[in-house]
């Protein structure tokens, strides 16, 4: 058995964190070579963070996740 933060698996942080990292980059190569993508906007984009949250919720319910505004 592994470490674990809570409820998440230490080998499950870092395989969303490299995950994450490649998506990130994949997407600044799409966003930089089509500049025609219609981008969403600040408010679709805090729906999107409130729906992860969400999700991560169900999935983790003793963690204590919740939503803040950056």
């Amino acid at each position: 058995m592994g470490i674990k933060f809570g409820e998440i698996d230490a080998g499950q942080i870092l395989h969303n964190e490299m995950q994450i990292s490649v998506l990130g980059r994949i997407i600044e190569s799409i966003l930089s070579s089509n500049p025609i993508i219609i981008r969403p906007d600040q408010e679709g984009i805090k729906e999107i963070r409130k729906s992860v949250v969400a999700e991560l919720q169900k999935k983790y319910p003793k963690s204590g996740i919740t939503y803040r505004e950056t």
